[in-house]
């Protein structure tokens, strides 16, 4: 297995961007991952790859010509396969990779995330695409890819950028990762959508989330609408009879729309329509309610799928 990495040939303004780069790629090696890069010896690609190749990994590094004339080539690699333009070094990463993670960088870092991102959605790829940066710093990407969900130009299941500050805990939620449905493909009969209403409530940089009884994962407190019910008076009556709270509907305001697969129903997604707002009471629960938690970024594996969205989204480890 291999990972393309994408990343900065400066090293910024922070020496923790080196530092994550090369925590990546000695944790990468220690896993056995092998990486394809883009081949340089500077800035972020030279720690990435001194580090991977130090822990006895495999570092693949694919450059056009012109830059290896520039003497920028790192010449300590397992390999490195020279070819002729920036778009055939694009095609070869692509090609070579299992998955892609995107390290702090500049334009082209940038230019090659947003290609493997598009043909994800295009489905040419079926593989992952991750973030992995201090806290924060992709944090006005993110932000854009919502805005770019929440006015209807990406559909909620294509923002599925995995954002991590951590590579080994990054690596763990790419392995989990499920491809969605190439925009151009008619879902199958058997695909069902239900549609959901979610409450986000943070305290203290901890969301509060809920369990059911028979249940093994945490949802956010909410439910699924009744025939005719707006979705700000659907998660009222939930937040009542959930959790013993009192909210108005009209003091509720739309946050994010997730999507993402119903946890222990195979073949069937969940559009959930997350609203922040305030609510009167302490949370009680109810008799569905079998546990309520205040979850932070290290309790993803104890959450269904459409809350490690919603937790993705609000980066809760900046």
């Amino acid at each position: 297995m291999r990972f393309a990495v994408f990343a900065g040939s400066a090293t910024g303004t922070r020496t923790e961007y080196a530092a994550l780069a090369a925590a990546l790629g000695t944790t990468l090696a220690r896993r056995g991952v092998g990486i394809v890069y883009g081949g340089g010896k500077v800035g972020l690609m030279g720690a990435l790859a001194d580090a991977a190749l130090a822990a006895g990994g495999e570092v693949v590094g694919i450059m056009p010509k012109a830059l290896v004339d520039k003497e920028i080539a790192h010449r300590g690699l397992t390999r490195l396969r020279v070819v002729e333009d920036m778009h055939r070094r694009k095609a070869a990463m692509a090609e070579a990779a299992d998955g892609f993670i995107a390290l702090p960088g500049g334009a082209g870092t940038l230019e090659e995330l947003f290609e493997a991102w598009t043909w994800q959605q295009l489905g040419l790829h079926t593989k992952p695409v991750a973030l992995l940066g201090p806290p924060g710093f992709w944090q006005p990407l993110t932000a854009l890819a919502d805005h770019l969900v929440d006015t209807g130009f990406v559909r909620p299941t294509y923002r599925n950028l995995i954002t991590g500050t951590d590579p080994g805990a990054l690596l763990d939620a790419m392995a989990r990762w499920q491809p969605p449905t190439p925009k151009w493909e008619t879902p199958s009969a058997d695909d069902a959508l239900l549609d959901s209403v979610g409450w986000i409530c943070v305290r203290d940089r901890r969301l509060l989330a809920v369990r059911t009884h028979g249940k093994d994962a945490f949802y956010l407190p909410g439910g699924k609408l009744e025939p005719g019910e707006t979705p700000a008076r659907a998660l009222a009556r939930e937040l009542r009879e959930e959790l013993g709270l009192t909210c108005a509907p009209e003091r509720l305001a739309h946050a994010h729309t997730v999507e993402a697969p119903a946890h222990g129903r195979p073949g069937v997604r969940l559009r959930m329509h997350c609203y922040t707002g305030p609510a009167d009471g302490m949370p009680t629960p109810g008799a569905e309610i079998a546990e309520l938690a205040w979850l932070t970024a290290a309790d993803t594996d104890r959450c269904a799928p459409a809350l490690r969205e919603v937790m993705a989204r609000l980066d809760l480890a900046s």
